[in-house]
């Protein structure tokens, strides 16, 4: 699968320029306090981090269109107060789960991020809760290692139309283009049941062209293409 996403040393250039259009473009913005200052002070120190920015699908290197997606970040950011998140400020019924985390790696060496869908569900009031948690996961490795891409592995073996809620699905894919910047290889939606297919439809109208390049639907008999046999689950082994 070739690489969509600009490599570091092809926007390196263009980190100055983008530090100073986002001060000048949102001056009042970081005037009033709109961002948590955590984040700005890490644009500014952070050539990794600002890098991210730039070499979004959606930036492409253009650093107007980097600083807006560096506003649009900075907002959630605050708005969920992800510097502030810790583990054990999620209830057990969230965390016991244990249907969200990493483990392993890819065969191009990118981390895996492991979401088992079937174990993903939520009434409207554990909806803000888990996407809290989601947003947390992903910000263990990405806040350390913002160039390192990962590999989404959505494990949809036995989940059934009530697992795969449009909500969360939605929120997964606006974390990846915009809240995470240049953080998704690639997603490997797993052995997803046929009755699912009609629903996922719906999703896909959701991706763009380069998004759905970066979707692979995988059944068992081909996910070690993607996958050495030492780093699946059991479940995935033949």
């Amino acid at each position: 699968m070739a690489d969509l996403n600009p490599k570091p040393e092809e926007v390196a250039g263009k980190v100055p320029d983008l530090r100073k259009s986002f001060k000048e473009k949102f001056a009042d913005n970081i005037k009033k306090g709109t961002y948590d200052q955590r984040d700005i002070d890490r644009l500014d120190k952070d050539d990794a981090y600002a890098r991210a920015f730039l070499r979004t699908l959606k930036s492409r290197g253009d650093v107007a269109k980097a600083v807006d997606l560096i506003d649009d970040c900075f907002k959630f950011r605050k708005s969920i107060g992800i510097w502030d998140l810790k583990y054990d400020d999620f209830p057990p019924d969230i965390k016991d789960r244990n249907a969200i985390y990493y483990k392993g790696q890819d065969k191009k060496g990118h981390p895996i991020f492991y979401v088992n869908v079937k174990e993903n569900v939520a009434t409207s009031d554990q909806m803000p809760i888990l996407k809290q948690y989601i947003a947390w996961s992903l910000e263990q490795h990405h806040g350390k290692n913002p160039e390192q891409m990962c590999v989404a592995l959505m494990d949809m073996s036995s989940a059934g139309i009530t697992n795969l809620g449009m909500d969360v699905t939605k929120y997964m894919i606006t974390c990846f283009t915009s809240y995470f910047p240049a953080f998704l290889a690639y997603m490997i939606n797993y052995d997803m049941p046929t009755l699912l297919s009609a629903t996922w439809s719906v999703v896909s109208t959701f991706l763009n062209n380069d998004q759905k390049q970066k979707l692979q639907m995988v059944k068992k008999k081909d996910i070690t293409n993607y996958i050495a046999d030492e780093h699946l689950w059991p479940h995935m082994k033949a």
